[in-house]
């Protein structure tokens, strides 16, 4: 029983990477801009420090420039975390070039 266990909990673990299939391919950062496949994409305009739940927390902020691509942003926020490993990452969109809200 305990091995049968052990074996789900090693799939379970295996299986939940959120990351796995993400491309981090064409990112660069050069100052506080990080662009994708040499277009600027978005830019750093924070960073932020704070207690969560009784733990110190680090974050960086970016923002997306307009006419960026939105369809990656979560291929961003991967590569800003490989970047980034001990900060938590947000990226700011302005609403009205948030492709998933227009008409």
């Amino acid at each position: 029983m305990r091995l049968l266990f052990l074996f789900f909990a090693l799939l379970l673990i295996s299986s939940c990477s959120v990351t796995r299939n993400i491309s981090t391919d064409g990112f660069t950062i050069e100052g506080n801009v990080v662009s994708y496949k040499g277009a600027a994409m978005a830019e750093l305009v924070g960073v932020e420090f704070a207690l969560d739940n009784g733990k110190f927390v680090r974050e960086l902020t970016f923002k997306l420039k307009e006419g960026s691509d939105n369809s990656v942003i979560n291929n961003l926020i991967v590569f800003l975390h490989e970047k980034h490993p001990d900060y938590e990452i947000e990226v700011e969109i302005d609403v009205q070039h948030y492709n998933d809200l227009k008409n």
